[in-house]
């Protein structure tokens, strides 16, 4: 599935939508701050993200210096299509050095298989991660 500005805006939609996310208020008003900067080519969906007004937003993870580059957040959805229940699609959200969003990676099968045309997800989730970083509600 090619990755371009409308395919981000449908992932933001989803995780908005479908996601776990203890702080939903505050990762929307990221979302809603934010531009994309950088949408990745290799056959997955991820996308960077520079927000226009950082301080204007909450935060969604604890500040952290000198780890710029976290994984905060982590569902994980089956694909329906694949046999066995084999295909599985990640979305995995990264925080920056102040706690800001910063990367979406959406990936297919740990990123082994570019994301398919036409996905038939589970709408369990049969694995989240959420980290102690996070600031909740």
């Amino acid at each position: 599935m090619r990755n371009d500005l409308n395919r981000a805006a449908y992932w933001v939609a989803f995780i908005l939508e479908r996601c776990p996310f203890p702080n939903r208020d505050a990762l929307a008003a990221q979302f809603s701050n934010a531009e994309i900067v950088k949408l990745c080519e290799c056959g997955c969906n991820s996308f960077g993200l520079s927000l226009a007004t950082p301080g204007k937003v909450p935060r969604i993870a604890i500040a952290s210096s000198g780890q710029a580059y976290r994984m905060v957040f982590e569902a994980d959805f089956r694909d329906r299509r694949e046999p066995e229940g084999w295909g599985s699609l990640e979305i995995l959200l990264f925080a920056d050095e102040a706690g800001h969003l910063a990367d979406v990676e959406i990936d297919y099968c740990g990123n082994g298989i570019p994301i398919p045309e036409h996905l038939n997800l589970e709408f369990a989730l049969y694995n989240v991660f959420i980290s102690d970083k996070l600031i909740r509600n």
